[in-house]
């Protein structure tokens, strides 16, 4: 790729963010291949995808690919830094809802926060809370926003959608329970991984994508499903969420896991130190973590 040439977004193109010498970079990439470019917006690099998106007015084909250089797995961050609002979905699969115990799904969109210091890159270690043992896995499809919306029609999703990633939803199972909202178990630092790509919708299947979602636990397959199976549709979720706040350009949309938790296991299967976990999304690619217990200093 040249200076300020045109992308092409097939084959699994995406935005990625990268630790350089000068501070994290948005570049383009596709997964497990450390070729990448400087992406651009009117000639402009960004340290982190909500300024871009905001100055491409969410529009894929306003970026255009700088300098090449290389950003190599090790490198490469969470694609979002500093998304404003990290807005998780809960109970969005049927089968997901039945190993829960429940016999129908939410009347409504079962919602709730993480904040940006949940988040980790694709290919770094995770720190185990040693504050618990009953840390639990969850593969999820993620909406990245990328124009600034509200009171938005299902129809009109397709609008505000700039593409999707992969994440993976740590939940501490014990501390989930504590009360009776889940923050508590969800949000903790760290312990939700993103990427490794961020791929433009119209490239997967725009705003109702039917791809292959997959979780595996020390190489073993615990997940195995299709997005086109969530209860609350992408349309749905945000019609739904931008009647109740704005949802801005970078805003990340975690749309829900499979069935397969470690929770809903006889017996429990929990993150342990040394596991790893790994999230396949078809058409964006895989995130691969290690767990390692956090050593908290006494």
């Amino acid at each position: 790729m040249t200076a300020y040439s045109a992308v092409d977004w097939s084959d699994g193109l995406g935005l990625a963010r990268t630790a350089t010498g000068d501070g994290p970079l948005v570049v383009l990439r596709r997964d497990a291949d450390p070729a990448a470019a400087i992406a651009l917006v009117d000639g402009r690099r960004f340290p982190d995808l909500p300024a871009l998106l905001e100055a491409a007015d969410g529009d894929p084909s306003r970026i255009t690919a700088g300098d090449p250089l290389d950003a190599p797995d090790r490198a490469l961050l969470s694609p979002v830094g500093r998304p404003g609002k990290i807005i998780c979905v809960g109970q969005n699969y049927l089968d997901h809802v039945h190993e829960g115990g429940r016999t129908d799904g939410p009347a409504h969109p079962d919602l709730f926060p993480k904040w940006h210091t949940c988040l980790s890159g694709p290919y770094s270690d995770v720190p185990l809370p040693p504050e618990s043992d009953q840390i639990d896995y969850e593969s999820e499809l993620t909406v990245v926003i990328g124009r600034r919306a509200r009171r938005v029609v299902a129809g009109n999703a397709a609008d505000v959608v700039f593409g999707y990633t992969a994440a993976g939803d740590g939940s501490v199972r014990d501390y989930q329970v504590h009360t009776g909202q889940r923050t508590a178990g969800k949000a903790w630092d760290s312990l939700t991984p993103l990427g490794p790509v961020v791929v433009p919708a119209e490239q997967l299947g725009g705003a109702r994508p039917d791809l292959a979602i997959t979780g595996l636990l020390n190489g073993q397959v615990v997940q195995d499903d299709r997005t086109a199976k969530l209860l609350f549709g992408i349309p749905e979720l945000i019609a739904y969420i931008t009647t109740v706040m704005t949802l801005e350009p970078g805003d990340l949309i975690l749309t829900g896991t499979p069935s397969g938790v470690g929770a809903a296991r006889t017996p429990p299967l929990w993150l342990a130190d040394g596991s790893e976990f790994e999230v396949r999304i078809e058409g964006i690619g895989s995130l691969r973590n290690r767990y390692v217990t956090e050593q908290v200093p006494r």
